[in-house]
């Protein structure tokens, strides 16, 4: 630490006033020739110089009266000579004396100022918390609350970095650059503290996570340097809290006027669908043996039906997902369930699936029209993602008291920052966009269906390298019966 020459004239300037005093009190009991009087005095002035200037000046004053003492007061008067040995110890007792008296008045002085700032920042706190309350929760860590931060405080510059928006706010005029070093600081995870500059920088972190900065210019105690940290992250996960449940409000919104949107157009295309299939089949009554014309009246009745059927599955694909699921169970054969969708399916989407039937005669618990609602979801995307010439599978393998059911497809595979993603509801694939059109609610749909039906869909395999494509279906049985067992089943039968 450098001493300049100011800190030196302030030195002196503390110490005057004691050793004036000294002298005063020196002059007035030089002829009174007894030692107990000024010896008094000088303990109260050296007091007095430790409550106004600090224990420094006080040491130095004591040490002034203690040789005043021995030169005016202890015999041999007006000579630095002492004859009595016994006045040695007094004079050291003297000086030791008055300097832990001096000590312990500058120690009391000073916690009594400690006390007084700490007792000044909590009113400054209590103002500054109860004018940010007051603020709505949008303007929480605004401007606003940055110039209540400095108005309070009186601080010269307060800066709020929003890590999560990249966003810089102040408010006041900084000397030393303080946006660019709460920027930094928030992006290297570490607060910073400058006392000759006066700046005073906290990261703001959420469940471990470092989301801004604050930093603030002034003269600034440290204790309150961070209570007013503490205050700035508390009004900024206030505005972000205000904000997230705005988007959660705006979000249930959307979905209500979506889901009541796509009600109204399904609801809307079922009455000209029915009534073109009704007057193609009036055409188809009418044009008697002309087989263009019966070609042709078969082939609107066909796409009448398919989008028809798509309409169905919009209508209740939207309302499942607005909706619980709540499956009307009842006994299913696996295997007449899966063979009337995969001809279903063929006819609809114009693809050759391949599938061979289970072996085994299966049984579960399900609800046939919401399971097939699901699996033709799996099969539209295979068809739709899938290179045409390229085969779509459907497998089916039973054993350990369940079933999996695959659906495989060769085409455009999914990112693999994707595939965690891809049962989230509205998501689709930056891929599958440029392929075909979605809203990308059918795998959420189809994972809801066959949760209710206490199964697991998932992502089993996607092959950049072969372009393979499989989903998993995995849903419990009742019962498996081998051919066998059925044979047996129908001589029981026959016998009855």
């Amino acid at each position: 630490m450098t001493i300049t020459g100011r800190d030196i004239a302030r030195a002196l300037l503390n110490i005057t006033p004691g050793v004036l005093g000294v002298a005063l009190i020196t002059a007035v009991c030089l002829h009174t020739g007894r030692l107990i009087i000024p010896g008094f005095l000088f303990v109260l002035v050296v007091v007095l110089e430790s409550l106004w200037c600090g224990f420094a000046s006080a040491a130095v004053v004591s040490l002034v009266a203690t040789a005043c003492l021995e030169y005016f007061f202890i015999p041999p008067v007006l000579q630095w000579q002492i004859d009595d040995p016994e006045d040695y110890f007094v004079l050291a007792i003297y000086l030791a004396t008055s300097l832990v008296i001096t000590r312990l008045a500058s120690r009391a002085r000073a916690e009594a100022r400690t006390a007084e700032r700490r007792r000044r920042d909590v009113a400054l706190l209590y103002e500054t918390s109860s004018r940010l309350l007051s603020l709505g929760p949008e303007m929480a860590a605004g401007p606003e609350s940055l110039r209540i931060f400095r108005d309070v405080f009186g601080l010269q510059a307060v800066c709020l970095f929003d890590g999560i928006q990249a966003r810089t706010q102040i408010a006041g005029e900084s000397r030393h650059d303080l946006s660019a070093k709460t920027r930094d600081a928030c992006l290297a995870g570490a607060g910073f503290h400058d006392r000759e500059e006066g700046l005073y920088i906290h990261c703001i972190r959420s469940s471990r996570t470092i989301t801004g900065a604050v930093g603030f210019e002034g003269q600034l105690d440290e204790a309150a340097a961070l209570a007013l940290s503490v205050l700035a992250a508390t009004s900024f996960e206030r505005m972000r809290a205000f904000r997230s449940a705005n988007k959660a409000v705006a979000d249930a919104q959307a979905e209500m006027l979506r889901s009541a949107i796509l009600d109204a157009f399904a609801h809307e295309f079922k009455t000209p669908l029915a009534i073109i299939l009704a007057a193609a089949g009036g055409l188809r009554e009418t044009t008697g043996d002309q087989l263009d014309q019966m070609e042709m009246t078969e082939i609107i009745e066909n796409q009448t039906i398919r989008l028809s059927q798509l309409t169905t599955r919009l209508l209740r694909i939207a309302r499942l997902d607005r909706d619980d699921v709540k499956p009307t169970m009842e006994l299913t054969s696996l295997h007449s369930m899966l063979a009337r969708l995969v001809e279903q399916c063929e006819s609809q989407f114009g693809r050759h699936i391949a599938y061979a039937p289970v072996r085994d005669e299966v049984e579960l618990m399900a609800d046939p029209e919401l399971l097939i609602l699901a699996l033709t979801q799996l099969l539209d995307n295979a068809c739709k993602y899938s290179r045409p010439e390229t085969p779509v599978a459907l497998e089916v393998v039973v054993g350990d008291g369940g079933a999996d059911i695959r659906v495989t497809n060769i085409g455009r595979p999914i990112l693999p920052e994707e595939q965690e993603r891809i049962f989230e509801r509205f998501f689709r694939g930056t891929q599958m966009e440029q392929i075909a059109p979605g809203a990308g609610l059918g795998l959420y749909v189809a994972r809801k269906i066959v949760r209710a039906h206490g199964g697991l869909l998932e992502l089993e395999r996607s092959d950049p390298a072969a372009g393979v494509t499989t989903f998993r279906i995995r849903l419990p049985i009742i019962s498996e019966k081998h051919p066998y067992e059925q044979e047996a089943d129908q001589s029981v039968g026959c016998g009855r």
